[in-house]
């Protein structure tokens, strides 16, 4: 054995040797790799869904004392994120998980009800939805798979009208209780040329909106669309009730 590969081996067996305590003071980091979205993923690491406005609950109080039913309670939740709950009154849905929320019911029922049980199932999910507004043939709002774009959620509107102005389409999303973000995306050129980064991929609640001319300054826009249009149309647009715009950010795309 030469004497390059003994003093390897001698390293390599002094660190073997060396117990696990006897390592650095601070832990190491663990690394996780995310894979895609494949039935082999490990479901158990997701986080829970959270309730929105709009979700349709089932609140199952089991089987009644003096019958063989089920008790079975299906609420709509509310604009402002609330159920109403006999004999509570009303009670904050939104943002909450369905466990959260049997937690909360049953501390509330407890005071009444001597070891209330019940159980909270998410029926119809409100969430999943997008709204596509101006110059396309059918406005309105269409459900949103997990990887829909703005061009399937225009093609699902209908497509294009013959005054649209397609290389002006804003997409708006919520970024919290005050704020919007803003992308301008040129869509016409982008289906031209082939280029997907005009596609913006979209998450629950966002609006899609086609105007008929092009848009000049972006932040003057959007705080005339949500101080006029939308004050009209809010309590129809899942996701955007009473809303109250704060700030703006124009996010720029390489379409632009």
């Amino acid at each position: 054995m030469n004497r390059h590969l003994l003093t390897l081996s001698l390293c390599l067996f002094a660190l073997l040797a060396v117990p696990p305590s006897a390592g650095a003071a601070q832990p190491l980091q663990e690394h996780v790799v995310l894979r895609g979205d494949t039935t082999g993923m490990d479901w158990s690491r997701v986080p829970e869904y959270r309730i929105v406005p709009g979700d349709l609950l089932v609140i199952n109080f089991g089987p009644h004392e003096t019958l063989m039913t089920e008790t079975v309670r299906r609420q709509k939740v509310r604009p402002d994120g609330r159920i109403s709950v006999f004999p509570v009154g009303d009670v904050v849905a939104a943002g909450r998980t369905p466990v959260e929320l049997e937690r909360v019911l049953t501390d509330l029922l407890a005071a009444e009800f001597r070891n209330p049980r019940l159980v909270v199932e998410v029926a119809e999910i409100a969430g999943n939805s997008v709204h596509v507004l101006g110059q396309v043939k059918s406005p309105g709002t269409f459900p949103a798979g997990p990887f829909m774009t703005t061009i399937q959620a225009i093609t699902a509107a209908g497509g294009f009208t013959d005054d649209a102005a397609r290389n002006s389409v804003l997409v708006f999303h919520r970024d919290g209780a005050r704020t919007v973000r803003v992308s301008r995306l040129r869509v016409h050129d982008g289906l031209k040329s082939g280029r997907i980064d005009a596609d913006l991929p979209l998450s629950r609640f966002d609006i899609v909106y086609v105007p008929r001319s092009g848009i000049g300054n972006l932040n003057v826009f959007t705080r005339k669309f949500f101080g006029e249009q939308l004050a009209i149309l809010n309590f129809a647009l899942v996701g955007w009730e009473l809303f109250n715009l704060d700030r703006v950010f124009v996010v720029p795309t390489p379409s632009q």
